[in-house]
């Protein structure tokens, strides 16, 4: 028997090994296969160079520059370097504690509590090639430089508000970076390869490997010493006016190419992360989120309109000393001027911005045509809706329809009140004048292009979003604003001999507390020359400026318009005007 139960036990054994084998050979040999393929498999993600952003003058803007992240597997380190981490320390500039830590910590407790093998613990981040090589000559293989990009912006805060940033999680977060991400980010690589039991990557048995492409370059419209000179000059006015804010646009008319877009306050790019360098009120692109009521500088809708129309002419006449007109069989209360000019016809008016006489001028539009088509004469110069500047974050300002209208409205909107607006749609609502009446669309993108050929993959060719006026009315309407910045107007500062500047100011009272306020103003600019041929369009705008006086547009922010204009001409070379100045519009009698 006893024989008998050896026999027994030992067939059993056998045959429980015999069972085990069948079962590791045969049934599950595919998944343990496939297991040990997947711990000896490597894939690793090669990461893509971010595209860059130039200016249209191929000036570097925006760039990702080759960092990397140097860190340790405590698992391989042969026996004796640990003993050699103040000479890690000293390479890299950081503490040997830290690097002491990271030598001697092999695992670390998982959230399951379970106790796992730690194979990479970083010990710099971000560091730069000449402290790679430092790290190398240490001739320490458990030493390990992962290659990144770091986004740097090397003019500082040049265009902040138009370029935007990639946050610290490698996330566009506003701006040109944020718009244009599908097209800057690029695609990754990755390489599939064998690793050895302690996790060294067989270079021999590389399987597969795809290079990363990095993201394409975008041109921008913008030209660096535009853009520099705006910011110049609202750092400037900021100084001597102490203001809530400014904005300065610069755009090629016909075309709605923006050369400048600046705002103050600004921020440093490279700073974007610090509470104190760059607030979050100082990122918000003013020139797109911000509104403001016009004022005078609106004043250019209602007169173009009405020549458009054949209601006036430059030498037709209102009284603008009266305080109440009939509109539709009511009288209506007129604005107050800021100085009397009596009766006047259409060229004194627009020269010297008389409020009542426009308000005349426009409510006779509404009266005739109706206020529907009042309203729609403002839209088509692009009020009431977002101009698809590509910045993001723009809001389509505020036009009530007629329907909200109350018993004053018709009396204020044809001056720039009851209206609000963004810069952006002011600046290419004279654009309109500029550009033979047509309302452009607003530019910042030039080009795309391959990041290796420099070959154009995508263009953006200027495009109109409709017509506002015929050319003959904008020419009209041109002359009328070129006695603006003449003798006798309310900007002849803003004037440049031999240049023909054709503007109009705007001062227009902010609403505190419900009321409109006596000392609270924003004083407006925008203009654009040569008359006959316009070459560059300005708007200056500066919330709240502090001084002597009212803060009127032509005291305040015309003399920043011819300064950023004298200093365009040169940096552009534009070429002064050659022919005889436009004369006045010839008197085409009553219409």
């Amino acid at each position: 028997m006893r024989y008998r139960s050896l026999a027994w036990v030992v067939s059993f054994c056998f045959l429980a090994v015999f069972s085990r084998l069948v079962w590791l050979h045969w049934i599950d040999a595919p998944r343990l296969r496939a297991e040990a393929a997947q711990a000896r498999r490597v894939l690793r993600s090669q990461p893509c160079r971010r595209g860059e952003i130039r200016d249209a003058q191929d000036n570097l803007l925006a760039v990702s520059e080759d960092v990397w992240d140097i860190g340790v597997d405590p698992d391989s380190l042969v026996k004796g370097e640990n003993a050699r981490a103040l000479e890690v320390a000293t390479a890299l500039g950081v503490p040997v504690t830290k690097v002491i830590q990271a030598f001697n910590t092999t695992t670390r407790v998982d959230s399951d509590g379970e106790e796992k093998d730690i194979r990479w613990t970083v010990l710099a981040h971000e560091v730069d090639e000449a402290t790679v090589k430092r790290m190398k000559a240490l001739g320490i293989k458990a030493l390990r430089a992962e290659l990144k990009y770091h986004r740097n912006y090397p003019k500082g805060q040049l265009a902040a508000h138009v370029l935007g940033y990639v946050n610290k999680e490698g996330e566009p977060a506003s701006g040109i970076e944020r718009v244009m991400n599908s097209l800057l980010i690029g695609q990754n690589g990755w390489i599939e390869s064998e690793r050895d039991g302690r996790h060294r990557e067989l270079t021999s048995n590389r399987l597969r490997e795809v290079a990363p492409v990095d993201g394409s370059t975008v041109v921008l419209t913008i030209n660096s010493l535009v853009q520099k000179t705006c910011e110049d000059a609202l750092a400037a006015a900021a100084s001597r006016y102490t203001p809530k804010s400014g904005i300065i646009i610069v755009s090629d008319p016909r075309t709605g190419r923006i050369l400048g877009l600046a705002n103050w306050p600004t921020f440093d790019l490279n700073l974007f992360f610090d509470p104190k360098a760059a607030p979050m009120d100082s990122q918000r692109n003013r020139a797109v989120s911000d509104i403001y009521e016009p004022g005078s500088v609106f004043k250019i809708v209602s007169i173009s309109g009405a020549l458009e129309e054949h209601l006036i002419t430059p030498n037709s006449v209102f009284d603008c000393g009266a305080t109440n007109v009939p509109y539709r069989g009511r009288m209506v209360s007129m604005p107050g001027d800021s100085h009397p000019i009596g009766v006047a016809d259409i060229r004194h008016i627009v020269r010297e911005s008389s409020n009542r006489g426009t308000v005349q001028v426009g409510m006779q539009y509404a009266e005739r045509l109706g206020e529907e088509k009042f309203y729609s004469l403002i839209k088509s110069f692009g009020f009431g809706a977002n101009t698809g500047l590509i910045t993001g974050a723009e809001v389509p300002g505020l036009l009530l329809p007629p329907k909200r209208w109350d018993g004053m409205t018709i009396s204020r909107v044809p001056m720039g009140h009851s209206v609000s607006v963004t810069a952006m749609q002011m600046h290419f609502a004279m654009s309109v004048i500029a550009a033979e009446g047509l309302l452009m669309q607003p530019q910042l993108v030039l080009r795309v292009e391959d990041p290796k050929t420099k070959l154009t993959v995508l263009n953006y060719p200027p495009r109109s979003r409709g017509r506002a006026i015929t050319a003959a009315t904008a020419a009209e309407t041109a002359t009328l604003l070129r006695a603006v910045c003449g003798k006798g107007g309310t900007a002849p500062i803003a004037d440049i001999p031999g240049f023909e500047v054709a503007g109009k100011t705007g001062t227009t009272q902010k609403i505190i507390n419900g009321h409109y306020s006596t000392t609270h103003h924003v004083a407006s600019f925008a203009g654009f020359f040569p008359v006959g041929d316009p070459k560059l369009a300005i708007t200056v705008i500066i919330d709240e400026p502090h001084g002597e006086g009212v803060a009127y547009g032509g005291k305040v922010s015309a003399p920043i318009f011819r300064e950023v204009a004298e200093k365009c001409i040169r940096w552009l070379d534009i070429a002064p005007v050659t022919t005889v100045p436009r004369g006045h519009v010839a008197d085409l009698g009553p219409r």
